[in-house]
């Protein structure tokens, strides 16, 4: 996968487990731009964007953002959890910040 670093401002090929890395041991931001729009199974939410980060090496935080605007929802995870319900390969495009 490609992924854009805006930091350093150079493209990257990067994989799931570089992802997870990045995040776990550089304290970095990973942002997947979607496709398209997904709604939750309720209804409740909709987001064309997700922004991960690390709370430490074993807990990250998926925040939202629909358009322009940041959404105020967000969902925790631990390491395990990431198989689940992070899914960078279905990402439009992929920055790391």
């Amino acid at each position: 996968m490609k992924a854009y670093d805006l930091i350093n401002k150079v493209e990257i090929e990067v994989t799931y487990d570089s992802l997870i890395n990045l995040m776990s041991n550089e304290n970095r931001q990973v942002d997947l731009i979607l496709n398209e729009k997904v709604t939750d199974e309720d209804g409740y939410l909709t987001w064309d964007a997700e922004h991960w980060t690390t709370v430490d090496s074993k807990r990250f935080m998926r925040c939202y953002s629909l358009g322009d605007r940041q959404l105020r929802d967000f969902t925790s995870h631990n390491i395990y959890d990431l198989k689940n319900d992070f899914k960078p390969e279905k990402a439009k495009e992929i920055q790391i910040n």
